[in-house]
């Protein structure tokens, strides 16, 4: 390790722990089942349309029946409580859900029709295992008989999850993952809700568009052998072409990689002026170590899921300046934001767990569909799934509604509900670079700086 990296050796400790939380081991066939609530109080037993959803407010009179026979709203979720991506569950967007759930029964319940309704939560493990993410939410929908489901963990995990909540006509309100595999069958799965921003949706546009500007002429790609880092490499390759932009190599390494050199070193000789690190964080600390290490420094450096961490510039310090990553969004976006940031350090356990990426999008996306259970006087999901598909709510992240696929598909969000597509840190912050003056929070660093001796 260099000399750079060893002045950073209490919060590079803290973090090794967490990589070993994400690198751990995964066996689908050993499926561990846990049932879980976010509060003590203890319940009784296609392509986007154009037509634009109305504003409303959520309302506490029924608007399709009068009275309300449930007890309780039971939300169900397959998680990646153990296995290779298990700090998301503390750090991603199970935190975020369950903060929300513990506000709403800390209130009395959501007042649905007159009648406040405790939500509890059921989470099963798959462990990052498709077949156990499926049996999971097959479960959940056909013995628990759960009334809406969140997302589970990954695109991959999403991508399985998606197909069986909308065979059952469950709305599934999905967080971390990206949908740009599903989007070819999400005209055809009404049921399915996908919150966060993605490759091509609208993060890679907007990173290519602003590559573009700064004068960038080519760009080398290192991706994991992963559905997202698949995802991620089609579409930059796709928008940096569009461009003018030239990859001049695009790398595919297994997610159980342990040395980099070799692709890092190929990088620096290539000489690109960007340089896009598509994977998971315990790759991306790799790289970012293995960058200094080699003394290879683009004039565009981007990271995928990790670098939106509040861990990254604990570990790197100034080291991180200029850095790029997948997001954005800070306590500069709105006074709404920032007070949301606030109670979400608190709830993920520190400054070093904040997810400055999918945080304010899954909180957000939680406020909707209780907004949306609140007008629809009910929790039958036929009626609340017409509500998301047509009314516009303020949440905490902004006015907040869906973009549908199709005359009846799944729903994704519009580009302008978003606080932002790309992040960079300066002096600490996660800055919104988006070209959009709308969530701008700074001016893009260009070049990046050297790395600091």
């Amino acid at each position: 390790m260099s000399s750079r990296v060893k002045k950073y050796i209490v919060p590079i400790f803290l973090c090794i722990v967490l990589m070993f939380t994400f690198i751990g081991g995964c066996n689908g066939d050993d499926e561990t089942t846990t049932t879980s609530q976010a509060t003590t109080t203890k319940p009784t037993t296609s392509q986007p349309t154009t037509s634009k959803p109305t504003t409303s407010q959520p309302t506490t009179q029924p608007t399709t029946q009068p009275t309300i026979d449930a007890t309780e709203i039971v939300i169900g979720a397959s998680r990646d409580i153990t296995g290779p991506q298990a700090g998301f569950q503390e750090y991603g967007a199970a935190p975020m859900y369950k903060m929300w759930i513990d506000e709403i029964n800390a209130a009395g319940g959501l007042e649905v029709a007159g009648k406040k309704l405790p939500i509890r939560l059921i989470e099963y493990d798959d462990a990052s295992d498709t077949a156990a993410c499926i049996r999971n939410i097959e479960k959940l929908c056909t013995q628990d008989n759960v009334d809406f489901l969140f997302g589970p963990t990954g695109t991959a995990m999403l991508f399985a999850a998606a197909p069986i909540a909308n065979k059952y006509k469950k709305i599934i309100v999905c967080g971390e993952g990206g949908a740009t595999t599903l989007e070819s069958k999400l005209g055809e799965m009404p049921y399915v809700f996908s919150a966060l921003n993605y490759s091509n949706h609208f993060q890679i546009p907007v990173f290519a568009d602003l590559c573009a500007e700064k004068g960038a002429t080519s760009a080398y790609i290192c991706f994991m052998n992963d559905l997202h880092g698949a995802e991620y490499n089609t579409a930059a390759q796709g928008e940096f072409a569009l461009r003018g932009i030239s990859v001049v190599e695009a790398v595919s390494i297994p997610i159980s990689v342990t040395d980099l050199n070799s692709v890092i070193q190929d990088a620096k000789e290539k000489d690109a002026d960007v340089f896009c690190m598509f994977a998971y964080p315990n790759q991306n600390i790799l790289a970012m170590n293995t960058l200094m290490d080699l003394n290879y420094n683009p004039k565009i450096l981007i990271f995928g899921p990790g670098c939106n961490f509040g861990f990254f510039p604990l570990m790197y310090g100034d080291a991180l300046e200029g850095v790029c990553g997948e997001g954005a969004w800070n306590i500069k976006s709105s006074p709404d934001a920032a007070a949301f940031a606030a109670k979400a350090e608190i709830a993920v356990g520190g400054p070093g767990n904040m997810d400055w990426w999918g945080g304010l999008v899954y909180y957000s996306a939680a406020e909707f569909l209780g907004k949306a259970i609140q007008k629809a006087g009910t929790l039958d999901n036929e009626i609340v799934r017409e509500v998301m598909y047509t009314e516009k709510f303020e949440t905490t992240m902004g006015t907040f509604y869906w973009e549908q696929f199709g005359e009846n598909g799944g729903c994704l969000l519009p580009q302008e509900v978003y606080a932002g597509q790309i992040g960079q840190w300066q002096n600490g912050i996660f800055e919104v670079i988006d070209p959009d003056p709308k969530h701008n929070t700074a001016p893009m660093i260009y070049p990046k700086p050297e790395w600091p001796q």
